[in-house]
């Protein structure tokens, strides 16, 4: 036996060194040597990197050639053209593509968009999609995708929301939950797919007027949360009113309060539970902070300005969920909420100023929030939480205690159409589809 091959023999036999090696190694190689032996599949599916995989880009909803946008984050560099998504859109012989609706751990909860067949002037003619229905569960990284068609034969008489829950820490499987409501009717179904069994279950009906308005609500986003074994919805209850907010003004009292109709839908993956609680969000310090002017009539106070929202932040960060609202009159000044661990309600978590001063030579105009993610643990009190930013031309990481920033990407292309969609994180991840 030469020199080299023991020297090789005695780090295979170093599990502790190898584990160090194997992690550092590209995702495409991990697959390849799984088939080494078996203590090989072992060390790989154990690795750390694969159980807790980090961010290493956001992508855009829209996956279709000449739409798809990537943002990286850490410095890393992404090759021109890129779109992991392009196999998939590529097997649709009639021009469709995926839309992502929800990204979860590396895996992405994908629907089918319609092609377009031509365009006339400002209409925008698609086709319909034929024989596509359900939604795909994708591993772009892997290449591997999984068609679902849906758990009910009433499909056509009714409206879906699915959700998504992959936690590699705890299971290499995966879990689909699916709500259906039929048309016209309080009669809600719940069922869940495994990943593991390889079908569908029906595990609930919910007849409730509570549930009555479980609806898309243009503040949250698309897809669902998955957060601490259970996966979330955020919508409202209430079809009338102020589409863009629920403030309401008290000329009498002079300040502003919430209209009680915010709920958080959410489904127990373990218990097999389908929950709603109370969720109204606490007035934001920006809205409190307007000044107020005299009214012409009686005395009264009305504020000199209307508070709209513009952007709005659903997400998981360490188990807990986050809520962040930014106002158009004030949008460099907002307040991260959090919900309390009992689902007790959303309460300050903290408040942050992104004035010149704490972000010199940065355009604010206009940003997004990619995501909240927690940095490290301490030893005493709460861990690290920072937040992604993408504003003009680069990518920040702003810690919400210390309240200090760096740049975690120079970006070459400066679009604004950039800010007009949304962003999902993308990950690597060897889970099998």
């Amino acid at each position: 036996m030469s020199k080299c091959s023991e020297a090789a023999e005695a780090v295979a036999n170093i599990e502790e060194l190898l584990t160090q090696i194997l992690e550092s190694v590209p995702l495409q190689s991990l697959t390849r040597f799984k088939c080494v032996s078996k203590h090989w599949q072992s060390l790989i599916s154990n690795l750390r990197t694969l159980k807790y995989p980090k961010i290493t880009s956001f992508v855009s909803s829209k996956t279709e050639a000449g739409s798809f946008k990537s943002i990286p984050i850490d410095h890393r560099e992404i090759p021109s053209g890129w779109n992991p998504f392009k196999t998939f859109n590529d097997s649709f012989t009639d021009g469709s593509w995926l839309k992502i609706i929800q990204s979860c751990n590396g895996l992405f909860l994908c629907c089918v968009s319609p092609s377009i067949v031509r365009r006339e002037k400002d209409l925008i003619v698609r086709r319909p999609n034929r024989g596509v229905t359900g939604v795909f569960v994708v591993n772009p990284a892997t290449k591997r995708f999984l068609a679902l068609s849906s758990p009910t034969s009433s499909s056509f008489n009714s409206w879906e929301r699915y959700a998504l829950a992959f936690e590699p820490s705890k299971s290499p499987h995966y879990t689909l939950v699916c709500v259906t409501t039929l048309n016209g009717t309080l009669h809600q179904k719940i069922h869940i797919y495994s990943s593991k069994t390889q079908e569908w279950k029906h595990v609930a009906d919910l007849l409730s007027s509570e549930l009555r308005y479980f609806r898309s609500d243009e503040r949250s986003r698309e897809g669902s949360v998955y957060s601490n074994g259970a996966v979330h919805w955020i919508r409202d209850i209430n079809r009338a009113g102020f589409p863009k907010n629920r403030l309401f003004f008290c000329k009498k009292a002079g300040n502003f309060s919430r209209l009680k109709s915010d709920v958080l839908h959410y489904f127990d993956i373990g218990e097999e539970n389908f929950l709603v609680v109370a969720a109204t969000p606490p007035v934001p310090t920006v809205v409190k902070n307007i000044p107020l002017k005299e009214c012409r009539n009686r005395g009264l106070k009305t504020p000199i300005v209307w508070p709209i929202l513009v952007h709005r932040y659903f997400g998981d960060c360490g188990g807990r969920l986050y809520l962040i609202e930014v106002y158009s009159h004030c949008n460099t000044q907002f307040d991260v909420m959090e919900m309390g661990k009992d689902y007790s309600g959303w309460f300050i978590k903290y408040h942050v100023d992104l004035n010149p001063t704490a972000l010199p030579q940065c355009n604010l105009d206009p940003f997004v929030i990619l995501c909240l993610s927690r940095e490290r643990e301490e030893e005493f009190g709460d861990p690290s939480t920072t937040m992604m930013l993408h504003m003009p031309g680069k990518v920040i990481s702003y810690n919400l205690r210390d309240k200090n920033f760096k740049t975690s990407s120079v970006l070459t292309i400066e679009d604004t159409k950039m800010y007009k969609v949304g962003y999902y994180p993308y990950m690597e991840t060897l889970a099998c589809v």
